[in-house]
């Protein structure tokens, strides 16, 4: 074998070695792409599914369905006869005000 077969043969192997890289990275682009794809894909369902799911809860969140709810519950909203107003001052203060067990001492 003379020098400029050796380099031909040598030319020629890396040459395939280069097309072999090359080829291979492309294929491993193309899956890598895909799988970029498919997660951003993903990303938008689960973005539409947590906007529909902010939306469900304002819903049930809102005063008409509560007050929908507490009405098939039997509750109404109280008139002003029926509002008591407790005097906590003196609870306040550690005064207790009798055996409730605020804040005198023992």
């Amino acid at each position: 074998m003379t020098l400029r077969g050796a380099f031909i043969g040598s030319a020629t192997l890396l040459l395939l070695a280069g097309m072999f890289v090359a080829v291979h990275r492309g294929a491993r682009g193309r899956e890598l792409g895909e799988r970029i794809g498919a997660t951003v894909d993903g990303l938008a369902a689960v973005e539409v599914q947590l906007n529909e799911l902010r939306r469900e809860i304002e819903q049930l969140r809102s005063r008409a369905r509560i007050v929908r709810a507490s009405e098939a519950l039997g509750l109404h909203l109280p008139s002003e006869e029926e509002f008591v107003i407790l005097d906590l001052s003196g609870w306040a203060r550690g005064g207790g005000g009798g055996g409730g067990g605020g804040g005198g001492s023992r």
